[in-house]
């Protein structure tokens, strides 16, 4: 069994249920759980019915479950000021670096304003939490999972770049205080100047192999039976395949199981998605679970527990 199952899809799919009722079952049958949202828009507080937070929350004392909402605007200034400083060091001696560095810098989230980074940097800390054994993922609309995925990769790269800068002028500006009788940096008032490029990069590199390691990550996409949403799957796991990234099993949620005989509209729905998970079998190789469209919306642990069954 894995550590770790990452769900992803489109908006509107269903992610947010899958991965708590994964979480559920994990939960009360497997050991300690953690329900992680790096979705802008959270709602792992409305599907359990209860407050989730920014820290782990303990869903129910029934089951070993814990939940949270990332914030990851707290980590944000901590690549800011990472990055910054190091800049600015570098600056101070007259280098700069060349464009497509600097690119590579913007690309990889650690400049203000993005926040996959700061996302990617807590999936670190939740892998080294000695409270849990399995960890769900009920990551953010497609677009901003594969920036989250592809993320590592990218800021390793970048990493590596100011780390192989930095350490070819340390010497020179080590030479350059000493002979203009500058003061020590760890004395200049408001400087930091523990900017530690290795280990942020060594954390990276962490998160990638995890990420890429079958025996411990599966990525699970979730989808509705219609036709976009059938390509868009599609899409979704050659971009898994080009990243390394072990997909599992697609999740076809919402489907249409007994429509009512005297319904001509659930019928014609009933047989269309029929058509959709067809092509969905024929075009994805791996495995499908299907999982029921409920009444109304997913909301509490009685009908979370409904879609865990299935899962």
């Amino acid at each position: 069994m894995t550590e770790f199952v990452l769900y992803g899809g489109k908006g509107g799919v269903g992610k947010t249920t899958c991965a708590a009722a994964t979480a559920l079952k994990r939960g009360r049958e497997d050991g300690p759980t953690l329900v992680v949202s790096t979705d802008p828009a959270h709602s792992l507080s409305d599907v359990f019915d209860t407050e989730v937070g920014p820290e782990p929350t303990r869903v129910r004392e029934e089951a070993d479950l814990w939940a949270v909402e990332v914030d990851p605007g707290e980590r944000i200034g901590q690549y800011r000021g990472q990055v910054s400083a190091a800049l600015e060091e570098l600056e101070d001696l007259g280098i700069s670096l060349d464009e497509s560095d600097v690119d590579d810098v913007i690309e990889a989230g650690v400049a203000p304003g993005t926040d996959e980074a700061a996302a990617m940097d807590l999936f670190l800390d939740y892998m080294d939490d000695p409270r849990f054994d399995y960890i769900v993922f009920d990551t953010a609309p497609t677009g901003h999972t594969l920036r989250l995925l592809k993320l590592p990769d990218v800021m390793s790269s970048a990493m590596g770049k100011l780390i192989s800068v930095r350490s070819q002028v340390s010497s020179l500006a080590d030479s350059v205080r000493s002979f203009m009788g500058g003061e020590d940096e760890d004395d200049e008032e408001g400087v930091d100047v523990d900017v530690d490029l290795d280990e942020l990069k060594a954390r990276m590199e962490r998160v990638a192999d995890a990420l890429r390691d079958p025996e411990r990550t599966e990525f699970r996409v979730v989808l509705i039976p219609e036709t976009m949403a059938v390509l868009e799957t599609e899409r979704l796991l050659a971009e898994l395949d080009a990243y390394d990234v072990p997909a599992g099993r697609a999740i076809i949620n919402k489907v249409i199981e007994d429509p009512e005989p005297a319904c001509d509209l659930c019928r014609s729905r009933h047989e269309s998605q029929q058509k959709r998970i067809a092509e969905a079998r024929e075009r994805f190789d791996l495995p499908i679970t299907l999982v029921p469209q409920l009444h109304g919306e997913v909301h509490g642990l009685e009908a979370v527990e409904t879609v865990a069954d299935r899962l």
